[in-house]
């Protein structure tokens, strides 16, 4: 089942945009979790999954996108003036809340945050899912990939939990057809014994990439599946 905003009651928040300094309201839906299992690549469940729209806002006027527009980081207003990112504002083949998080992206990436970046650029992908643009969801997708291991190569994790920064990239190389990428990874990563849940993670990643299967699954999956999988 989707949720929409007009199911439940909403707040809303107004706020002075800081890069602008223009008023901006935008909707604020109400608390909600997870109720269920997440997917592989770490999507929550309904219904706190259909508040993704919520999750960065874009200011009508400048066009600054961030999770709240009243706070800005060094640097962000410079961003936003990027080619780039003019471009990628209303870049058409993306749905406008995927365009919203991929220029929250490229603040992040052009601020040394290429971890924050990936994270953006994968929320983007999930818009284009539920919108069923499969093509643009891929391209955000390998931009979070990419924007992961840069981060990898400059020791920035996205998690804590050893191997788990490692299970989200293999996610994102199998669901954008990099089946050679992700299984090199999940074989690196099963090699170091891993602890349980990311060690089932990785077996089901091999069973899906030997079957060019590059769709959305479930932790829930993984921690069904306990049997070792022949590399």
């Amino acid at each position: 089942m989707q949720f929409s905003p007009s199911m439940t009651r909403l707040r809303y928040l107004t706020t002075t945009c800081a890069v602008c300094g223009e008023s901006c309201r935008f909707t604020i839906p109400p608390g909600a979790v997870s109720a269920g299992s997440r997917d592989l690549d770490t999507r929550p469940a309904e219904p706190l999954r259909s508040t993704i729209y919520a999750w960065v806002k874009r200011c009508p006027s400048c066009g600054y996108c961030a999770p709240d527009p009243g706070k800005a980081l060094a640097g962000a207003a410079d961003a936003v003036r990027l080619p780039r990112y003019r471009w990628q504002l209303d870049a058409r083949g993306f749905p406008d809340i995927a365009n919203t998080f991929l220029c929250w992206s490229i603040i992040q990436e052009d601020l040394g945050a290429p971890a924050q970046a990936a994270w953006a650029s994968l929320h983007a992908a999930w818009v284009c899912d539920d919108e069923g643009e499969d093509v643009p969801a891929r391209v955000c997708r390998r931009r979070a990939a990419d924007l992961l291991q840069r981060a990898r190569e400059q020791d920035e994790r996205l998690a804590p939990l050893e191997g788990a920064d490692e299970a989200l990239l293999v996610d994102l190389l199998r669901r954008t057809g990099r089946f050679r990428e992700a299984r090199a990874v999940a074989a690196r990563v099963l090699d170091q014994d891993p602890q349980p849940l990311i060690a089932g993670i990785m077996r089901l990643q091999v069973r899906l990439i030997a079957a060019s299967d590059r769709g959305a699954h479930t932790v829930a999956e993984a921690r069904r599946s306990r049997q070792p999988t022949p590399l």
